[in-house]
């Protein structure tokens, strides 16, 4: 597939729509990564913060659970095993977004890039359960024998998670073929 970028004399209102939202997206993306490892580590540092919002999360409320110092560190890298999955799916995204804020819309890129979203999103959907139950591992290991928990949950954000990294997949292989089928039509005329 070629690249094919317009000249900025030619645009027409959809492409300066596609680039505005664009650029948007690649700022919100930008943004959104950094607060998103600013509060996993503001959370983690602070054990209020890991009784207040990951404790009931996982279900643990009113099970002792240990927050001293390495506890929390432990919790922190866990967390941080999905959260490299959503940012690699980021900056597959904020790459594919650049693409189209200057223009570069059908590429062979950008089917490549949206497959590798959609597999992260797969991936993050399954890393999600195994993230918890790891936490209420780490959280409860320092309890007396009888009281560790073992807690695997699946919610239906997983569930939702893995169905538009299917979809994003299938988007994927429906531009691979219309550029083929593009491809067939210009070698035909």
């Amino acid at each position: 597939m070629a690249t094919h970028s317009m000249p900025s004399s030619s645009i027409t209102a959809n492409q300066k729509d596609l680039r505005r939202i664009a650029a948007i997206m690649c700022f919100a993306l930008a943004i959104g990564g950094a607060l998103a490892e600013i509060a996993l580590a503001w959370i983690w540092f602070f054990r209020e913060y890991v009784e207040t919002y990951v404790v009931p999360r996982l279900g643990l409320n009113g099970v002792h659970v240990a927050l001293d110092f390495g506890t929390r560190v432990a919790g922190f890298f866990i967390c941080m095993i999905p959260l490299l999955v959503l940012f690699y799916a980021s900056h597959q995204a904020y790459a594919l977004f650049e693409s189209f804020r200057i223009g570069d819309v059908f590429t062979a890129r950008a089917p490549v890039r949206l497959r590798r979203i959609g597999l992260s999103m797969i991936v993050l959907a399954i890393l999600q359960p195994i993230t918890g139950t790891l936490l209420g591992l780490v959280l409860t290991a320092p309890n007396p024998d009888g009281q560790h928990i073992l807690a695997i949950g699946v919610s239906i954000n997983d569930y939702i998670i893995a169905l538009f990294g299917g979809l994003i997949l299938a988007i994927a292989h429906v531009m691979v073929e219309a550029a083929r089928l593009a491809d067939d039509h210009r070698q035909i005329i």
